[in-house]
C-alpha cells in the first residue's frame, strides 16, 4: 500500500472526474428541465475537480491548498445535496442555516490552518462532516428514489463514503495514527483517500444512471399520456381499456365506460381565450380524477371530450359514480363556468367488445346533449 502515491492517486481519480463532468454538462444540454438537479450535480463535480487540484499545490500558501480547497470540496457538498433533492422534487433548507452552518464550519478550518494550526483537527472536522452529509444522501435515495439500478449504486457509494468517513474520524478519535498531512504515505490515509474519492466517483455515475431512469420514465409518460391534461392519450386508454374488458368477460366481472363532452366549449374559447380554454381542460380533468375510484381510469378522447372506464362497476354503481362527478365538480378559483354531460353504458350479456360499449356511452352523450346538457344518460350496450 506504501507504494501507492496519494497525490498521484488524487490526480488520477481527478481526470476521470473531468470526463464525468464532461457527460454532466452534455446532459444538461439535452435532458428536460423537468429532470431536476443536474445543473448543481454538474457544478458540484466541478467544484470537486478544483478542490482536488488546490489540495495538490501544496507549495503554495495554505490559502490555497487548505481554505479555498476544503472551501470548494464544502460546496460541492453543499451542491450535490442540493441536487438530489431537486432531482426527487424535495424542498431545500432554508438557506440561511446552511450558509451559517458553511460559515462555521470555514471559520473553524481557518483557525485550525492559520491560529492554531493541525491538520488532525480539520482532518477530524472534515471527516465528521462527511459522515453527516454523505449518509444524508446515502439516505435520500433509498427514502425517494425508484429504486432502480441508479438509486441503489447512488445509496451504496455515499454509504460507502459515509462509513469510510466514520472509519478515518474513529482512528483519529483512538489516535490509531498520527498523519502529518493529506498525502501522507500512511496506510490509512491512503485508504481514506482512494475511499473518498472513488466513491464519490462512483456517486456521480450513480446519479447519472438515476437522471436517465427519470427521463425513461418522462418518456414512457409522453407517449401513454395527454400533454396537456395528463390523462391517458386515446392510444393507451384502449389499450387499457380492452385488456379490462377481456377480463371482465372472462371472469364474468361487471364493467361500465363513460363518454364526457364539456358543453358549448367553444364559446369558452372564444369568450375568453384558448389559454383559458386551456385551463378549464386541466381543472376539469384534476377534479374528475379526484373524484373517481382509484381503480378508475381518464383518458382523453378527443378535443374537449374525454372518456372514463369504471373496472367492476355494475349499472348502478356507474349510474352513482357518474352522479357523484356532476355533483362534485365544479370550476376552480378565477376559471370560466363550466358544464359537462355524460353518457355511460355497462358491460351486458352478449357484448361482443369495448366499441360496443362506447357506441351505447356515445348515443347516451347524445341524449344528454338532447335532454338539456349538464347531465348524465346511461345506454344499453348492442349485443354481438
Amino acid at each position: 500500500m506504501h507504494a501507492i502515491d496519494p497525490a498521484t492517486l488524487v490526480v488520477v481519480i481527478t481526470l476521470l472526474a473531468v470526463l464525468l463532468a464532461a457527460i454532466m454538462l452534455t446532459m444538461r444540454t439535452s435532458f428536460p428541465r423537468t429532470i431536476g438537479g443536474i445543473d448543481q450535480w454538474s457544478a458540484a463535480t466541478v467544484l470537486v475537480i478544483v478542490a482536488a487540484a488546490l489540495f495538490t499545490l501544496r507549495k503554495t500558501p495554505p490559502f490555497f491548498h487548505v481554505t479555498l480547497a476544503n472551501g470548494f470540496m464544502l460546496l460541492a457538498m453543499i451542491y450535490m445535496a442540493s441536487g438530489m433533492l431537486r432531482m426527487f422534487r424535495l424542498r431545500l433548507p432554508p438557506r440561511r442555516p446552511v450558509l451559517a452552518a458553511a460559515a462555521g464550519i470555514t471559520l473553524a478550518m481557518a483557525w485550525y490552518t492559520y491560529v492554531q494550526p493541525s491538520f488532525q483537527a480539520r482532518l477530524f472536522i472534515m471527516a465528521l462532516l462527511g459522515v453527516c452529509a454523505f449518509g444524508y444522501m446515502s439516505w435520500l435515495p433509498l427514502r425517494h428514489g425508484r429504486r432502480g439500478i441508479g438509486s441503489l449504486v447512488t445509496a451504496f457509494a455515499f454509504g460507502l463514503t459515509a462509513l469510510s468517513c466514520l472509519v478515518r474520524l474513529s482512528t483519529l478519535m483512538i489516535r490509531v495514527d498520527d498523519p502529518g498531512g493529506l498525502f501522507d504515505p500512511g496506510t490509512l490515509q491512503v485508504i481514506y483517500l482512494a475511499t473518498f474519492n472513488v466513491t464519490l466517483l462512483i456517486a456521480t455515475v450513480g446519479f447519472i444512471l438515476m437522471a436517465n431512469e427519470q427521463l425513461r420514465d418522462t418518456l414512457e409518460f409522453s407517449a401513454t399520456h395527454d400533454a396537456l391534461t395528463g390523462v391517458l392519450n386515446r392510444g393507451a386508454f384502449f389499450e387499457r381499456a380492452n385488456t379490462e374488458f377481456e377480463r371482465s368477460r372472462r371472469d364474468a366481472r361487471p364493467l361500465a365506460i363513460a363518454l364526457m363532452d364539456l358543453d358549448h366549449f367553444k364559446q369558452i374559447n372564444d369568450k375568453h381565450g384558448h389559454q383559458a380554454g386551456d385551463r378549464v381542460l386541466v381543472d376539469f380533468c384534476t377534479t374528475v380524477r379526484a373524484a373517481l375510484r382509484p381503480g378508475d381510469f381518464l383518458g382523453r378522447y378527443g378535443g374537449e371530450e374525454f372518456i372514463v372506464l369504471l373496472p367492476d362497476a355494475t349499472h348502478a354503481e356507474a349510474a352513482a359514480a357518474m352522479q357523484r362527478l356532476l355533483d362534485t365538480v365544479r370550476p376552480g378559483l378565477d376559471l370560466p363556468l363550466y358544464t359537462f354531460s355524460i353518457g355511460y353504458a355497462a358491460l351486458e350479456p352478449g357484448t361482443a367488445g369495448i366499441d360496443d360499449l362506447l357506441i351505447a356511452a356515445d348515443k347516451a352523450l347524445y341524449q344528454a346533449k338532447e335532454n338539456g346538457r349538464g347531465r348524465a344518460e346511461a345506454g344499453g350496450a348492442p349485443g354481438a
